[in-house]
């Protein structure tokens, strides 16, 4: 687009009747103030802004660079503080060896000439009881008695008769469950009353009370075993006196 400019031409002619010695005409220029220094403005803001951008860009060099060698003067002077401190902590382990062993030594020695006779030792045996583990009276007797006719641990009952007899491990898995029972003939135990008792690891989980209705008398109890059943279980036979009549252990894998 075409810049216009507004220029003014004045042009003087001489007055009638009087001779003028020269008769050209005369140009007059006058300028336009407001454009020129609207121009000279747009002029400045763009430097400014030129000078903003590299002055900024300029900054950023420095800031990054500063940075570089920050980072780099961290590389080199961090190895050698973690080998300082290395070196500080590293025990002296054939120092600690000979004091250890010295330490057990001259214990030993003293120990062998103060011993007395082994007749004069009296060797006390602290035995820890299962926490909820019912004390069981007469332990001596805990797997026979003439009471006890049969006892066997089996996967079924065929007519009231095991079918099988389970010695020591049971397979269990996730999707597979496996009943175990206890079975148990009595003798000469007309009227009395006995219990099956299930434990694992010592603990009582399940106990069935079973009523003895002839002088032979045939009875079982069973428990469901699965994946989450696992670990060393027994099942005994107990007496209303809390007596221990038979006892069998097995495993569960």
């Amino acid at each position: 687009m075409t810049d216009k400019r507004n220029i003014v031409i004045k042009v003087s002619y001489p007055a009638r009747g009087k001779a003028t010695e020269n008769s050209q005409p005369k140009m007059i220029t006058e300028w336009d103030f407001k454009r020129i220094l609207l121009a000279a403005g747009v002029l400045v803001l763009i430097l400014a802004t030129l000078f903003y951008v590299i002055n900024k860009g300029t900054q950023k060099n420095d800031a990054d660079n500063a940075t570089l060698a920050v980072n780099t003067i961290e590389e080199k002077v961090v190895p050698q503080v973690e080998i300082k401190e290395a070196e500080i902590k590293k025990p002296d382990i054939s120092k600690q060896v000979a004091e250890k062993t010295n330490s057990l030594i001259k214990p030993t020695k003293e120990s062998n000439k103060k011993s007395k006779p082994a007749s004069d030792i009296t060797v006390k045996k602290t035995v820890k009881k299962p926490p909820n583990e019912k004390v069981i009276k007469d332990p001596g007797h805990s797997k026979v008695n003439h009471n006890v006719s049969r006892a066997v641990l089996t996967y079924d009952l065929n007519n009231k008769e095991p079918a099988g007899e389970i010695t020591r491990t049971v397979n269990v898995s996730e999707k597979k469950p496996t009943w175990i029972y206890y079975f148990t003939e009595l003798k000469s135990m007309n009227g009395r009353r006995v219990y099956h008792e299930w434990l694992k690891n010592g603990v009582l989980v399940s106990k069935q009370e079973l009523i003895i209705s002839g002088d032979s008398w045939r009875t079982s109890s069973r428990k469901l075993f699965t994946d989450s059943t696992k670990g060393n279980w027994a099942v005994r036979l107990v007496d209303e006196h809390g007596q221990l009549l038979n006892e069998k252990n097995f495993k569960v894998e």
